[in-house]
This record gives C-alpha cells, sequence and structure tokens, in this order.
C-alpha cells in the first residue's frame, strides 16, 4: 500500500465535491482530527469553519492553528475568506475553559457561506471510546458525513477505564468492539450521509493491525487504522 494522508482519504471519501458538513464524534483525538482536516481543507482552498454542537475546548487553552478566531455572533457580519480557516464558539463565562455551541440557525446560515463546516459534536473528556447516551451525539440536521473516532490504545483496557459512559467490569476485546461499534448508543450512533471510522493510534499500536479486519463494523462506513498525529493511515480496513 503507497502511503496514504488521513486527511486525504477522509476528504475523497466524505466531501469530494468540496462542500460538505462533517461530525466527528466518538473518542480518542476528535479535536486533533477536526483541527487535522479543517487545515487540509483550507490548504486546498476552501472556506472552512471548526465549531461544536456540544463544548470544545478554549482556543485560549488549545491551539487549533485557525487563521480567524470568532466567540460570538459578529462572525455573521464577516465573509467567509477562501483557502482560511476559522474556528466559532460562544465564549462561556460559566466555565473559562470550555467553549459552547452557536444557536442551529446560526451554524445554518454559515452553512451558506462556508464551504465545510466540520463539528465536534460530543466529548468524551479524552477518553479513547465513547457510549453514548440519549441526550448526544447532537449532530446538525444539515450533516452530510460523520466521522466516529476510536482510540486503538484502549483495546486491552478495562472496560470503566477506557469507555466514557460505561463502567462495567470487563474487558474491552473484540467482542466488546464488534459490539461496540454497532450497538444503539455505540459508535456508530448518529451516522448519516457519508461515514467513516478512523481508529486512531495505529502509529503505536501494539497488536496486529490486521487482526482488526476481523470486527464487525457498520456497513454504512469505510473504515481506516491511522494515526491523527501523523496524518497517516496504516491500513484500509473497509471500503
Amino acid at each position: 500500500m503507497h502511503p496514504v494522508r488521513l486527511s486525504d482519504w477522509l476528504i475523497g471519501k466524505l466531501i469530494p465535491e468540496g462542500k460538505g458538513f462533517i461530525s466527528i464524534t466518538g473518542g480518542g483525538g476528535k479535536t486533533s482530527l477536526m483541527s487535522l482536516l479543517g487545515h487540509a481543507l483550507a490548504e486546498s482552498g476552501l472556506s472552512v469553519l471548526i465549531t461544536t454542537t456540544t463544548k470544545v475546548a478554549s482556543p485560549r487553552l488549545h491551539d487549533y492553528g485557525a487563521d480567524l478566531v470568532f466567540e460570538d455572533e459578529s462572525i455573521l457580519g464577516e465573509e467567509a475568506e477562501k483557502g482560511k480557516l476559522a474556528f466559532y464558539a460562544e465564549h462561556s463565562v460559566l466555565d473559562m475553559k470550555k467553549w459552547i455551541a452557536p444557536r442551529e440557525e446560526v451554524l445554518s446560515a454559515l452553512y451558506q457561506r462556508y464551504d465545510v463546516i466540520i463539528s465536534e459534536a460530543d466529548g468524551s473528556r479524552g477518553l479513547p471510546l465513547k457510549l453514548h447516551t440519549e441526550r448526544d451525539p447532537v449532530i446538525h440536521h444539515l450533516t452530510t458525513a460523520v466521522i466516529g473516532v476510536m482510540g486503538l490504545w484502549g483495546i486491552g483496557d478495562k472496560i470503566y477505564s477506557s469507555v466514557f459512559g460505561d463502567g462495567r467490569d470487563g474487558i474491552i476485546d473484540d467482542s466488546y468492539l464488534s459490539w461496540y461499534l454497532n450497538a444503539d448508543e455505540g459508535l456508530s450512533k448518529g451516522f448519516c450521509g457519508r461515514c467513516a471510522i478512523v481508529l486512531n493510534g495505529a502509529d503505536s499500536y501494539k497488536g496486529d493491525i490486521s487482526d482488526l479486519a476481523g470486527l464487525e463494523y457498520p456497513a454504512s462506513a469505510s473504515v481506516a487504522a491511522a494515526s491523527i498525529r501523523e496524518d497517516k493511515v496504516f491500513s484500509i480496513i473497509k471500503e
């Protein structure tokens, strides 16, 4: 397999026409992936906005690498610039570490201006896997593609210590993963439009990547074992 950039693979799969609204869910690298994709799309000459439909780390604490940062609806008075990456979430006075989701109708208006919007659609508190509740993920109604992220470093750990939202005392093994990938509240919850699963952390995964092909994946999703940090696909598991 020739070297493939993760960002190129995802763009080709999810927004080949250069227009879309991407929601990112799961755990183990969502924020990093949002920035990675945003930069790649802006470098291709598109206007790109990264945001959230829930909460996201404050840009004063996390460097998104955005060319423009907006913290209120003043963004509606600005033109979307081709080749630029913008960040927008609402500055919260209640939690200085997190900025909160813009109003849904504001994101809808911004989608008319930006070529691509990328939204972090849930939180996992840094854990590699996320089991959803009835409240999440929060998928915007204009979403055209969903990426589910899972951290490979959670495999072999206790469920309660590596899966946000699942307190069971078991091991994250093949049986658990095949359930998790397809469960009603599992990684594929909210999948719509074009879908992809990124098994993140392949650069340091101690297991055999080829074994991941034996898991049961949602029929609608393309799947790759990759490294978000290195922007590299190690194995395309499912087209």
